[in-house]
């Protein structure tokens, strides 16, 4: 009776196609794992970027007039807004204050958005105005940011970099442009937020 069976050689074969198999499986699967982290990068950035875009419009949608009694002076911790103008090279590290009327919250809130530069993280802290001193500020992680550019557009159609006492008077802005950007990134996010206003106070 005959004996059937695989030769060395087919086994030999067998084991190298099935390498070459592994191997061609391998390469594609680790492309494609590249590929899902640089997408799920991407997406953990597309998240904080529209966080900060609703929270920044939700901000300035709720823009408080200044909070001062009739006959006092004007001051720059009293402005609606204010921006800190702060230019490095490539990268802007702005600083933005507003006075906001808080849904839910009696009072108005001093809201500031700012980049933490030993993280490299966008920051917005917020207190109440009139809050004491000691009482520490709420603060929120905004995400992953290198570069945080506010420019206000004023009622000539200009875009500033600098805003605040005008003249000794303070005025509404037409409206605010941010541009954010990340290191990780060289694309650029950028709000642009209309005020309602527009007029001297």
């Amino acid at each position: 009776m005959k004996e059937s069976g695989f030769t060395l050689i087919e086994v030999l074969m067998a084991l190298t196609v099935f390498a070459l198999i592994t191997a061609l499986t391998y390469g594609a699967l680790g492309t494609a794992g590249d590929g899902f982290k640089l997408l799920g990068e991407q997406r953990d950035m597309q998240e904080h970027a529209s966080w900060t875009g609703r929270q920044l419009r939700s901000d300035l949608t709720y823009l408080a007039p200044p909070a001062t009694a009739t006959g006092q002076t004007q001051t720059a911790q009293t402005m609606a807004i204010r921006i800190i103008n702060d230019n490095r090279g490539e990268n802007e590290l702005d600083e933005l204050w507003l006075q906001v009327r808080e849904p839910g919250l009696n009072g108005i809130s001093q809201v500031h958005y700012f980049i933490d530069e030993e993280r490299g993280h966008l920051i917005r802290e917020t207190r109440l105005l009139l809050a004491k001193e000691s009482i520490e500020p709420m603060r929120w992680d905004m995400g992953e940011a290198s570069s945080w550019a506010v420019d206000i557009l004023d009622q000539n159609g200009n875009w500033r970099q600098d805003w605040g006492i005008q003249q000794g008077t303070n005025v509404w802005p037409r409206g605010v442009r941010v541009t954010m950007k990340r290191d990780t990134s060289t694309v650029e996010r950028q709000w642009l937020v209309p005020i309602q206003y527009g007029v001297e106070l």
